[in-house]
């Protein structure tokens, strides 16, 4: 038996006994009302356990409690005015589960039960005081402040021929008249002598029932504010609210309070609580990738199940319909969300067409790149709900198959052969399904979390790629054109643009590590910024590329046509051409800087510099591999070793102290410039 029909055969047990006391005790007198009260006690266990869980619908549960307790009084209430009815005709009464103490209805006094209370202690007030303390201490009630009696409030009970301990009054009592210690002897009381050897007795009392309370007012008979059933219902309350179980005369009805006191609450508690699990199987709660889906597979006989073919089948189709239509709620509470990632999905969606224009391993760059765009951030539910319905087809199957065998004449060996192939445990199949729901929700709740991130990377993912087929096709014929115009060979151009090609290569090679980076959480800065700081690698970064794109557009013909006739005016050129790149090479470094130094972590720190450092050194790679190439012997070696010494510099010794860093990255700029001087000056020897 799984566990809600367990708990549902536990609650309709408790209801049957329930019923059985309103039945008995309430004056449930016919079928209807039976019904009635059985509902409307269903009723208050449901309301109670939705008070629990919503704590906003708060006041208006408590209405509803209200209104269903009106009515069980309503339709029970012939139980209660048997109560009140004994309560009328009882002033004295003792305790169940208060031995030791009885109590006074007219004024709601406790007294001490002289059964158990050493009454007739020696005369002396540190003994009376001494034995009220240990009353106080060991009568196992919780009543607080026992104290002597007033003499107004001793007469008023020894003047009532029914008090329970009648036998005792014939005795000197120990009293209080005017805080004044005194004894008092005979029914009359008048005051006695205080003398040695009367044997004294004491008689202790408390009122903490009804301190604060105008409760001997609104019994007393002669109010006119109450009717005589609401005055009986202030004992009746009395008793309720301190939760005694007072001894009637009548047997009955000790019986019948308990039953309706003491027996039915508890058995309401116990209906609250399997109402309150039953609720928590059966709601309907959002997806999230905290999904457990344990606490759904807990309504499942796993065992069983794995044992069963037919149940089998069963369970894994249950199992699919719960989860599609905890999916479907879950795409109706995030429609607006759903809908943003399946405009995504839809750009992503589109096959990578091969570029002629570009080059094979720029092809692999932007498939790649669309790749990681599809796995990372295209979603789509349909695809979820496909793979769950693949899974209940093939319990579809397993049903339509076995629905066969039955038709046929060899179904025994059929069954078996069936029954033996090999098919994933209930468990597992579970899991996996849940496994697949999570991947997915945990790509919406983190497009939920990071909205703005997520719609800038696919922004910058469009706008690079087709900026990257603009710098291969329309950048290209315009270097043409201009060169062209003004009569530079092909030859001369092409290699600058392969040179052009190469850096901006480079950069796309930057793009998506800083994407992955972002998407594996947040980098924290000390200072607040409006970006977070993958947008702002970025954005430096675009800057970079739109600097180069420029320096290639509008510089790069004029520094050749300024070293054109001159003699080794190639290699000057060259090494003009990587001082002026250098520079945007040095401002991307500053950008760098502050963005490095902002970051809280150490760790990202370190991360955006090695990010960032075959970029810093590309300009240095580049004139390195130009000398040897060229091999020019008019370079002294000392200053290709220092210039191959600028690579060795380490920053991450500085990434502790931002002056320090500074300062090294001055230095480096200035050594760079002052070796590039001292090459063109060997050249020009």
């Amino acid at each position: 038996m799984s566990n809600l029909a367990a708990l549902t055969a536990q609650r309709e047990g408790l209801l049957k006994k329930i019923r059985a006391i309103e039945a008995s005790c309430e004056g449930i007198e016919n079928e209807n009302n039976a019904k009635r009260v059985q509902k409307l006690n269903l009723e208050q266990a449901q309301y109670s356990a939705q008070r629990q869980e919503i704590a906003a619908k708060l006041a208006v549960v408590d209405g509803k409690l209200a209104a269903i307790n009106a009515g069980i009084m309503e339709l029970g209430g012939t139980g209660v005015e048997k109560i009140l009815e004994a309560i009328k005709n009882q002033r004295w009464y003792f305790f169940k589960n208060k031995q030791k103490v009885f109590m006074d209805r007219n004024t709601g006094i406790l007294w001490a039960n002289l059964d158990y209370y050493p009454y007739n202690v020696e005369y002396s007030v540190g003994a009376i005081e001494e034995a009220i303390i240990k009353f106080a201490e060991n009568n196992d009630t919780g009543f607080k402040k026992w104290r002597l009696p007033e003499f107004d409030e001793f007469c008023c009970i020894m003047n009532d021929k029914e008090f329970p301990f009648m036998k005792c009054v014939d005795r000197y009592w120990w009293v209080l008249h005017r805080e004044e210690l005194g004894f008092y002897y005979d029914f009359k009381f008048e005051k006695g002598d205080c003398y040695w050897g009367v044997e004294v007795y004491n008689l202790p009392c408390t009122s903490c029932l009804v301190e604060g309370l105008d409760y001997e007012k609104n019994v007393a008979p002669e109010n006119k504010v109450y009717t005589e059933k609401e005055r009986l219902q202030f004992t009746l309350d009395l008793f309720t609210q301190n939760e005694l179980w007072p001894i009637f005369d009548d047997a009955e009805v000790t019986e019948l309070y308990k039953q309706i006191y003491f027996e039915k609450p508890k058995l309401l508690a116990q209906l609250q609580e399997l109402q309150a699990q039953i609720n928590e199987l059966q709601k309907v709660t959002l997806l999230s990738s905290d999904f457990d889906y344990t606490a759904l597979l807990a309504k499942y006989d796993i065992k069983a199940i794995d044992a069963s073919l037919i149940k089998y089948y069963q369970a894994v189709q249950q199992w699919c319909r719960e989860l599609m239509e905890k999916v479907d709620y879950y795409e109706e509470q995030k429609v607006s969300v759903i809908k943003d990632f399946n405009l995504i999905s839809l750009k992503l969606s589109k096959k990578y067409e091969v570029n002629s224009n570009l080059t094979e391993a720029e092809n692999t760059l932007l498939r790649d790149r669309q790749h990681f765009f599809q796995k990372n951030f295209s979603l789509g539910m349909n695809s979820v709900k496909t793979k769950i319905l693949a899974v209940k087809k093939q319990a579809d199957a397993l049903e339509y198959r076995i629905d066969e065998i039955d038709e046929g004449e060899n179904s025994l060996r059929e069954l078996a052969e069936l029954e033996q192939e090999k098919r994933a445990s209930f468990a597992f199949l579970a899991e996996n399904t849940a496994k697949i729901i999570k991947n997915a929700l945990r790509k919406i709740e983190y497009f939920e979390a990071n909205h703005t991130f997520v719609m800038n990377a696919i922004n910058i993912w469009e706008n690079w790629t087709e900026g990257y087929r603009v710098f291969k096709t329309t950048y290209k014929e315009d270097m043409k054109h201009d060169c062209e115009d003004d009569g530079i060979e092909e030859e001369i151009w092409s290699a600058w643009y392969q040179d052009w090609q190469q850096l901006r290569y480079a950069i796309e090679l930057k793009m998506q590590p800083v994407i992955e980076r972002g998407l594996r959480g947040s980098m924290p800065t000390n200072k607040e910024v409006k970006t977070s700081v993958p947008e702002q690698l970025i954005h430096i970064l675009d800057d970079y590329k739109k600097q180069i794109d420029k320096f290639y557009k509008e510089e790069r013909k004029g520094i050749y046509q300024k070293f054109a006739f001159q003699a080794g005016g190639n290699l000057q050129d060259k090494f003009e051409t990587e001082s002026s790149l250098y520079k945007f090479v040095a401002m991307l470094q500053s950008e760098l800087q502050d963005i490095i130094f902002n970051c809280k972590n150490a760790e990202d720190r370190v991360w955006i510099l090695n990010w960032a450092n075959s970029l810093l050194d590309i300009q240095i790679d580049e004139v390195l591999k130009f000398v040897a190439n060229n091999d020019l012997q008019k370079i002294s070696h000392t200053i290709l070793d220092e210039f191959a010494a600028l690579k060795q510099k380490n920053y991450d010794i500085y990434l502790a102290d931002a002056k320090a860093y500074s300062e090294e990255k001055a230095r480096r700029e200035k050594a760079y410039n002052s070796l590039i001087f001292k090459m063109r000056k060997d050249l020009a020897k």
